[in-house]
Formats: structure tokens, sequence, C-alpha cells
């Protein structure tokens, strides 16, 4: 257990008997710890009243005033609410047993090895992206989990991107239309399984061939994230929202980032580089990446592999959708529906 939920366990407990008895209506808030996880939201809160902000940092705050409707409050944590949901394992910020606790994965299936079922069984509910995966969380001994699918998934197939808006996209970065496209992306570097180190200081040597957009894991340390933004030739998107970005892109290119899931939901073809195993490593994951993409270990292998994945694009479709299956389930646009639903079950409040 977290030691700060012990320090803080009696203190947090006593304020929140407190506050309860003079509050006249229940508060519930979504617990935000970064930009992405109120994105993540977006197509949930549209089918539920709206729902307040507890965020981890007064400059997230300041960060997110300007961009949430008037009606909502935003408030750093602590908080003390009589239900919470969150994208993240945390449960334990929240140890009082009669909060409502719900959670969702950030990411399209769980790529990474699960944290021990006890964070998860803090929760009243946790919304999975897949059966699988509930399978999977069941087996160290999860009981909390549901399938939903992937909510953030349904603007991939509910026609919000469609062509006119990616023409825009392609205008906006002034992209030369003879090239190709290449989105390069990677997961945390905090986690061990980020190859961010392999190609952040060699793009430009492909600037000649292609375009290059890069967009990266909202907690990317600040030394990756400041060299790409100052690249000369690149484009750096800094903002949540990929999803344009993944559309526009001849080939994705990353390493065992999640939203290798979504670039199967948008049948492109994927490069990645492999990394070295971690306790976090999950033998049946890397089987996955290696199936619905070419792995390579160097940066000097890339543009080899960059046209072998435009040449067998066609095998590795059927191979993508296939195997999409396994990761997000139901994959019907209506993810968002499906966990406003759950969500309304335990907290009526929200039935809008």
């Amino acid at each position: 257990m977290v030691f700060s939920y012990y320090i803080g366990y009696i203190p947090y407990q006593i304020v929140w008997r407190f506050l309860r008895i003079l509050r006249k209506k229940k508060r519930i808030v979504l617990h935000i710890d970064s930009e992405y996880d109120l994105y993540l939201f977006y197509n949930i809160q549209k089918h539920l009243k709206l729902v307040d902000l507890v965020v981890t940092s007064i400059a997230l705050k300041k960060k997110l005033e300007n961009r949430i409707d008037k009606e909502i409050s935003i408030n750093c944590y602590p908080a003390f609410p009589d239900a919470v949901i969150m994208f993240r394992n945390a449960a334990w910020k929240y140890p009082v047993k009669k909060i409502i606790k719900i959670g969702m994965t950030h990411g399209a299936y769980n790529f990474k090895r699960l944290p021990k079922s006890y964070y998860y069984n803090m929760f009243d509910l946790f919304l999975m992206t897949s059966d699988d995966d509930v399978k999977r969380s069941q087996a160290k001994g999860i009981k909390t989990s549901k399938a939903i699918g992937y909510p953030k998934s349904d603007s991939l197939l509910n026609n919000t991107y469609n062509e006119a808006v990616l023409v825009g996209i392609r205008k906006t970065l002034r992209l030369d239309q003879s090239k190709k496209t290449l989105l390069f992306t990677a997961t945390w570097d905090g986690s061990g399984m980020s190859a961010i180190d392999k190609w952040y200081n060699k793009l430009h040597s492909l600037l000649n061939r292609f375009n290059i957009v890069v967009n990266l894991h909202d907690k990317m340390s600040q030394h990756y994230r400041y060299h790409l933004q100052h690249q000369q030739g690149i484009h750096f998107i800094d903002q949540p929202d990929v999803y344009p970005y993944i559309l526009i892109a001849d080939v994705c290119i990353t390493d065992t980032s999640s939203l290798i899931a979504e670039f199967c939901i948008a049948d492109k073809p994927i490069v990645t580089f492999s990394v070295n195993k971690t306790e976090r490593t999950l033998e049946d994951i890397i089987i996955i990446i290696k199936k619905v993409s070419i792995s390579i270990d160097t940066f000097s292998q890339l543009p080899q592999a960059i046209d072998e994945a435009l040449t067998r694009n066609k095998e590795f479709s059927l191979i993508r959708k296939k195997v999409i299956q396994t990761l997000i389930s139901p994959l019907d646009g209506k993810a968002g529906i499906r966990a406003a639903n759950e969500i309304v079950r335990l907290i009526p409040e929200l039935r809008k």
C-alpha cells in the first residue's frame, strides 16, 4: 500500500465525515491527473450530467480553467466527495469505504503487467476495454472489473474525423503531398518500456523522404519533449487528441504503447521498436505487438521497415482486424454510452 495512505487515513476520514454532514447534496467528482484524463472522459460525459473536477496540481487547474463548462467547478486535491470517477488506479487517495469509486483504464487494453489486485479491489467498479482483459484481471484476483469497450475509440468509429477535417489538418501542418507521413509515438519513459531514446534525436535523417509528426505520452520526461518541440521540420503535436494524426499518417511508429490498439482500429501500417524486458513486461503483449507490426531493434533498420510495412499492408491488415477483437470489445462506437450506464447504475444522480 502507498505509504501516504496510512499517513492520511485518519485525518481524511475525520474531514470527510464532517463535510458530509454539512453538505446538502452528494458531491461527485472526476479525478484528473492530466489533461489527457479529461479528454478520455469526453465520450462518456456527453451521456451524463456535468461532473465537477478535482485536479492534482495548481498548474493543471490553471491549464483547464478556460477549457471547461462554466457550470463545472474545479478544485485541487485533496477532495472529500461522495463519489469519484478516475482513469488512474488511485482509489487509495480516497480512503473512505463509503465513497463510491469507479475506475477506468487510460489506455486501450493493459499493455503492461497489472498492479496488485488489492488496488483494483478498492474500487466499486473498474471498467476495462475487453472481455479478454477482464479474464486476465480476474485471474489475478481482481473482483471489480467489467468490460465495456474503449470510450475514447468511439471517435474513430462515428465520423468525428471526416475527410474535410483531415484535409484541414494536412493544410494546417503544411505537409508535403509528395511524401508519406510518419507518426512517431512513445509510451512513458518512466515505465522502462519506452523506446524513445532510440529515435528522438535522429529524425532529421528522414526528412528528405517523409513528413514527420510526433506525439508523446502525457507524462514523458521534459528532456525528450523539449528536444522534439525544437527540432526543425518536425511537427510536434502537444495535445491529447492524437486521432486525426493517426488518420493522416501512412505509417505509425511506436514501442509498447497502447496506442497500437488504436492504430489497429484505423488499420494503419505499424513499425515497433523492441525494448528490454522489465518486471512489467507481458509476453503475450509482446507476441501481439510482433503480430501486428514490423519489429526492429535499431534506428538504422527503420527505413527498410517502413517500406516493408507499406508493401505488406494488406497482409497485416487482416491480422490487425483479428487482434483488435482481443484488445477492445465490443468495438461498435457505443462504449461511451455503456460506460455512462455503468456509472449511473452506481451514481444515479448523474443520469441526464
